[in-house]
């Protein structure tokens, strides 16, 4: 795996990531990877016929405590639906992107054997009249231009009815040392790159608990990955890591999520109510790492926690965000200590797992 020499482990692995392009149904790229780097740390790597990769390392003891986490590979992207006479791309939104900021961006296509470049066209700014200036272009207007002058020149590239369509979008640091990182899919590649952190740490250690590691599909879509998993994987506790929406940006008043603040221990979203004892533990391995934690309650959100409460008869279930700027976005925003505060907290939770109450009631 090549290297930054200023990456930690989890930002060698989120650049590795987020150069892939992998909407809702069309990961294949990004499974690959995954489980190219997972299978050095876990004990056993299955691919599932959904897509689903799981990574498990087994606790040194048998009988031991089985946790679940899971982390979701899939981007918000479009499929190509219709390539019209002259050589332009209609799309169909894959997830919950933004009308508002679609013009102008830049996209990879991927056909079957290569990936192209586009562009998301947008009317030229000498053309514009006194409504345009004032309106939203609904996203099933748009087009992408490929620079194909027919549809001949469409399918001479490779390009066919459904391919997956994805926004650019590398790592870069925002200024000079800022330790802010901008890409696109930071959600939940960061998650993904996190979980990967956590098998190559307990492969130098005999972890106290047996790690099912679920890098999950179709999770912007409704959480359909682990939804499948949920009904066969069986464990005494459940994890999701994902990101949240930071809310201290100009434009937004009454700041409660903040971008290095800290990593995010969810109370409640749409999705799921986070169980007492998994807070409590989440709480407790913040403390004994020293570590700045904050509380997420957002409901116009959810995560593969959903999903996960649901194992066997339910199971104490919870989830670690770290914020994120510009969601949905090609220009997402992390704070690097964020992330790897995120890696801390999990690893001590993990390793007080086995001794640490999980009954409703404290």
């Amino acid at each position: 795996m090549t290297t930054n020499p200023a990456d930690s482990s989890v930002m060698t692995y989120l650049r590795r990531l987020v150069e892939l392009t992998g909407p809702s149904g069309s990961e294949e790229d990004v499974v690959r990877r995954v489980a190219e780097f997972a299978r050095p740390y876990a004990d056993s790597t299955e691919i599932d016929a959904f897509g689903n990769v799981i990574a498990i390392r087994r606790a040194a003891q048998e009988g031991a405590r089985q946790c679940i986490i899971s982390a979701h590979m899939d981007e918000i992207g479009f499929r190509v639906r219709k390539i019209e006479a002259d050589g332009f791309l209609r799309l169909e939104k894959v997830g919950g992107s933004d009308d508002r900021i679609l013009p102008a961006q830049r996209v990879w296509v991927r056909t079957r054997t290569d990936r192209l470049l586009g562009v998301i066209g947008t009317k030229s700014a000498h053309l514009l009249g006194d409504a345009d200036r004032t309106s939203v272009v609904p996203y099933a207007q748009l087009y992408v231009d490929i620079g194909a002058r027919s549809a001949a020149e469409v399918d001479g590239m490779g390009i066919a009815i459904g391919d997956p369509v994805g926004f650019v979008g590398d790592l870069a640091e925002l200024g000079k040392g800022s330790g802010r990182y901008t890409a696109h899919a930071l959600d939940d590649r960061a998650g993904c790159a996190l979980l990967l952190t956590l098998l190559e740490r307990l492969h130098q250690e005999s972890p106290p608990v047996t790690l099912i590691a679920v890098f999950s599909v179709q999770e912007e879509v409704g959480l359909r990955g682990v939804e499948a998993l949920a009904r066969h994987l069986q464990g005494d506790v459940a994890l999701a890591i994902d990101m949240t929406a930071a809310d201290d940006t100009p434009e937004i008043a009454g700041h409660t999520l903040r971008l290095g603040a800290g990593p995010t221990i969810k109370v409640m979203d749409f999705s799921t109510l986070a169980h007492p004892a998994i807070r409590r533990g989440l709480l407790g391995a913040a403390g004994r790492a020293d570590l700045n934690v904050q509380h997420e309650i957002l409901k116009g959100i959810g995560t593969d926690a959903g999903a996960l409460q649901y194992l066997g008869k339910g199971v104490p279930t919870g989830a670690v965000s770290v914020t994120n700027r510009y969601t949905h976005s090609p220009v997402e925003v992390l704070d690097q200590a964020d992330l790897e505060g995120a890696v801390e907290l999990i690893h001590q939770f993990l390793l007080a797992l086995p001794d640490m109450p999980l009954t409703f009631l404290d």
